[in-house]
């Protein structure tokens, strides 16, 4: 018997703690670097816990990509929505969204597997949903119907965009000021149609 209590205590890993422990390393690798092994090593178990929430790798992928869908997409847009003023509500969502690109280029990943018959699914409805949120809030602004889905479509390739280049660019090429003030004209257009 080991008397490790530490050891002990990082056995009893739910199904929460593999989902989430997933999407980080799916954050960091993509969906083809989530592997059962190294994942129970980083949170500190065995894979044998593993089969006790999942049928197999591809499930913990599916339930995975459905937990990022929830956190990613759908629970943002319902805590957005509270916010009555469409362009408070825009300028929170650039807040929230764009900062995380730089921090997590999930998205990025997710969108280069869009073919993929797991993640496709996944990605597109999160695409959808979010041009539609967008689309709502430039309704919201003001804008007539065709002008404000184009308006969402180019907002959310707008996004897409920063996420690529947040991947391509140094590290610190967005903390200098005049990346600072880029964004901020970059928001001011996006907000001002």
């Amino acid at each position: 018997m080991n008397g490790n209590p530490a050891r002990h205590a990082n056995t009893r890993v739910g199904k929460d703690q593999w989902l989430r422990g997933a999407i980080d390393l799916i954050a960091e690798e993509g969906v083809g670097g989530l592997k059962i092994e190294p994942l129970a090593r980083r949170l500190g178990i065995t894979k044998g816990s593993f089969y006790w929430h999942f049928d197999d790798r591809a499930d913990l992928i599916a339930q995975a990509l459905d937990l990022w869908l929830q956190l990613a997409t759908l629970d943002v847009i319902e805590r957005l929505r509270a916010i009555a003023d469409p362009e408070a509500r825009l300028r929170a969502l650039f807040t929230e969204s764009f900062g995380e690109l730089v921090d997590s280029p999930i998205d990025a990943l997710l969108l280069a597997q869009v073919d993929d018959p797991t993640v496709g699914p996944v990605i597109k409805r999160a695409a959808a949903e979010r041009v539609a949120f967008l689309e709502q809030v430039y309704l919201d602004l003001g804008l007539p119907g065709s002008r404000a889905a184009a308006r969402a479509r180019l907002t959310y390739a707008a996004y897409v965009g920063t996420g690529q280049l947040a991947r391509a660019l140094p590290p610190d090429a967005s903390s200098h000021p005049e990346a600072d003030a880029a964004y901020e004209r970059e928001l001011e257009i996006l907000l001002h149609p």
